[in-house]
């Protein structure tokens, strides 16, 4: 199996609560790291697509030198890459400044990916991948490409304060891609409108696979998972928990570390719900942890994937062999347009203890205002 991911390997200043400031390497680093881990002793490699400054290279080589890694894009000293200041106000609440911005991916670079398995898609911000050489890319591979939508609702002002904006030529993007990710605040920027009830999230998820992409996967940070997925000319959606693995210390690299999870149980499975198991344990297991290099083994992780979902996959196998579906909603495509979302037994879909959770109380900006 080969991965390509693209995206910024941005340099974080981060600054804690207590005031103590540390600098590291983040963005893709993370899912970088973690596919790594999770492929040692295997003849898997990873491709990694990335600019950084050239006062970086070698502490970006070294930080990155691992036997299943190929760093690509680093080495040319024309090139600038990601930096941003970060500022906690408490361990999950945080505010960021981007002043530098990563040196755009070549139409050159992303075709020396063409032979990719699987590629995973990070920009930090719009201009990171051009949406029209990805176009021409999508004609001369047969890669499945993931996308996380965070880097193309998020602007930068003259400041370099981030800020939520729309998804510009979002419809030309879908067209692009297989599988797309997102947070629950994300979301509401990416679809255009604001997503306050679950149902709201769901009917987008939907709309968007019915649009032809394998899956869409909304995460609502420590609570849930939603993802809806095509198989054949079946549609189907479910609710994945999200696994408490201990005290949360650094929630940086969480939604990066996900994507790498994902993707990796994807290859292996196939099971758009299986990899969003494996990809909330990744998040979360990177919330209790510091450093990338500190992530479980692939064998750590199965032994922790087998404690904290024993009874969810306990509850997959009796919907099985009952035939009931308690996790696993088929919907037909007039569902879609209908006012409430329902099971395949009939009854009304309600958002209760035992499903995901709804978004923020107060819900997110209105896209546009």
């Amino acid at each position: 199996m080969k991965v390509g991911v693209v995206g910024p390997i941005s340099k974080d200043r981060v600054v804690w609560p207590n005031g103590e400031t540390i600098c590291k390497f983040g963005a893709v680093a993370y899912t970088v790291r973690v596919l790594a881990k999770l492929m040692e002793g295997t003849n898997d490699s990873i491709m990694c697509l990335s600019h950084v400054s050239p006062e970086d290279i070698l502490k970006v080589e070294k930080f990155l030198n691992h036997p299943n890694i190929n760093i690509m894009g680093i080495n040319d000293s024309n090139k600038t890459g990601t930096r941003i200041d970060l500022r906690y106000v408490d361990e999950h609440e945080r505010t960021s400044c981007q002043t530098r911005i990563m040196t755009p991916v070549s139409a050159e670079e992303l075709s020396a990916l063409s032979e990719c398995d699987y590629i995973i898609l990070m920009p930090l911000n719009e201009a990171d991948i051009s949406l029209n050489q990805l176009q021409q890319f999508s004609r001369k591979t047969n890669a499945t490409i993931f996308l996380d939508v965070h880097g193309l609702v998020t602007g930068v002002d003259d400041t370099g304060k981030r800020y939520r904006k729309k998804w510009i030529c979002s419809e030309k993007w879908l067209e692009t891609i297989d599988i797309l990710k997102m947070n629950d605040k994300e979301a509401s920027w990416a679809s255009g409108r604001l997503l306050m009830e679950f149902a709201d999230y769901l009917q987008y998820a939907l709309s968007v696979v019915m649009r032809g992409l394998v899956a869409c996967w909304i995460t609502f940070g420590d609570q849930s998972s939603l993802v809806a997925w095509r198989r054949q000319d079946r549609i189907f959606w479910a609710n994945v928990p999200v696994t408490d693995v201990g005290r949360t210390v650094d929630t940086i690299g969480c939604g990066d570390s996900a994507s790498a999870g994902f993707i990796y149980g994807y290859a292996r499975v196939h099971s758009p719900l299986i990899a969003v198991v494996m990809g909330n344990m990744l998040g979360s297991v990177k919330a209790s942890i510091y450093e990338a290099n500190d992530f479980p083994t692939k064998p750590e992780v199965r032994s922790m994937i087998c404690q904290h979902y024993r009874d969810y996959f306990h509850s997959l196998l009796d919907e099985v062999l009952s035939q009931q579906h308690l996790i696993v909603n088929e919907v037909k495509e007039e569902i879609l347009y209908e006012g409430l979302m329902h099971s395949t037994n009939g009854d009304r879909y309600s958002n209760g203890a035992d499903n995901a959770c709804h978004s923020n109380s107060q819900g997110p900006a209105t896209p546009g205002s």
